[in-house]
């Protein structure tokens, strides 16, 4: 429940697969997807009715629910403050005994100073958001991370997300792909092909360009096509998640970021589709799941022009590395293959079905 990231209904789906009663809700949607179970941004986009909804809710949550799951930024009762949770709320949930798990997707739980910690590049390097797109400050991320914990079952994070939550989970992998629901169509394998008079297309996806390294991306595209090297630079931005998912379906590369350290939905999105996808994964041994059967193409601000042109020269692999992508995605992040691992995460927790 909370923010309308658009794993959220999957996650759901995954706890119906193990005979669970899981429902998405949201009180807003971002343009990329509406596709929750319950969408309340109709009544919530009105102030005063918006506060009467989300207490209403809050109260049928605590009659209802035996478990809550949340990211680390929102509840359900909405909040005056910013990517703050109400911790009234989570004492009330556990007075009555419900289990409250905490998801984190970045922006939630990031602090400057630990960002900065990591080395270059990062996703602070070129911000010019400081409090507005993340914690940012380093005592909050500290004193907040550690309230939370005081009222969760379980925080689970993973990729670089897991630098700012000591103590979580970090084993789930939680962006599964529906490869294989009703809309499966969408993630058929579309491979690269071999066609060395047309020019290599990547296809880059930023949701926020300064936090993925786009303009490093832009910037080696355009050298190497001024050396007269057959590339192009595909952007999608501001669309709507069908509508992008048949842009990337054109690509020969997908790109996801260059500053982050760690990849995206994007990047899992294209590799269900048999693309081979370039990233830059910052520790691949602690980031990755499986990491020897990840065939992502780690790359790097200093050598990305040089990885594209290596790439233009070899387009023969690229088949190859996007049938390795698919069958990845097929072994370790169906919602099946998710399920299982948050099965096994609720038994060692102790907790039955």
């Amino acid at each position: 429940m909370g923010t309308p990231i658009i794993t959220l209904a999957l996650k759901a789906k995954a706890e119906r697969l193990l005979g669970i009663k899981a429902r998405s809700l949201v009180y807003e949607t971002y343009f990329i997807t509406q596709s929750f179970d319950y969408n309340l941004s109709q009544w919530t986009r009105i102030p005063l009715i918006g506060k009467f909804t989300s207490l209403f809710i809050f109260v049928w949550a605590c009659l209802w629910a035996d478990r809550l799951h949340l990211y680390c930024d929102r509840g359900l009762l909405l909040s005056w403050k910013p990517l703050q949770i109400n911790f009234r709320e989570l004492f009330v949930y556990k007075l009555l005994g419900i289990h409250i798990f905490f998801w984190t997707y970045g922006a939630d739980v990031r602090s400057q100073q630990a960002t900065q910690i990591l080395g270059k590049p990062n996703c602070c390097i070129e911000c010019d958001a400081v409090g507005k797109a993340c914690i940012c400050d380093e005592n909050r991320r500290i004193n907040y991370v550690n309230k939370i914990k005081q009222y969760a079952t379980a925080i689970f994070s993973m990729g670089d997300m897991i630098e700012y939550t000591p103590g979580s989970l970090n084993n789930l992998f939680f962006w599964p792909v529906d490869l294989y629901g009703v809309n499966s169509e969408k993630y058929q394998p579309a491979y690269p092909e071999i066609d060395k008079t047309k020019p290599l297309r990547i296809v880059h996806a930023p949701n926020h360009r300064k936090f993925k390294g786009t303009h490093f991306l832009s910037k080696a595209v355009e050298n190497l096509q001024n050396e007269g090297i057959s590339i192009e630079l595909i952007l999608v931005e501001k669309m709507p998640n069908e509508q992008a998912l048949e842009i990337y379906r054109t690509a020969d590369i997908i790109f996801d970021q260059c500053l982050i350290g760690f990849h995206g939905y994007f990047a899992l999105e294209g590799m269900a589709m048999g693309k081979p996808v370039m990233c830059f994964i910052r520790k691949p041994q602690e980031y990755l799941l499986n990491p020897e059967e990840c065939p992502i193409i780690n790359t790097h601000i200093q050598t990305l022009e040089k990885d594209l042109r290596d790439l233009v020269n070899c387009r023969e692999k690229l088949p190859e590395i996007g049938i390795k992508s698919r069958q990845y995605i097929e072994k370790y992040f169906t919602l099946e293959a998710f399920a299982q691992r948050l099965q096994k995460a609720y038994q060692d927790l102790g907790i039955a079905k």
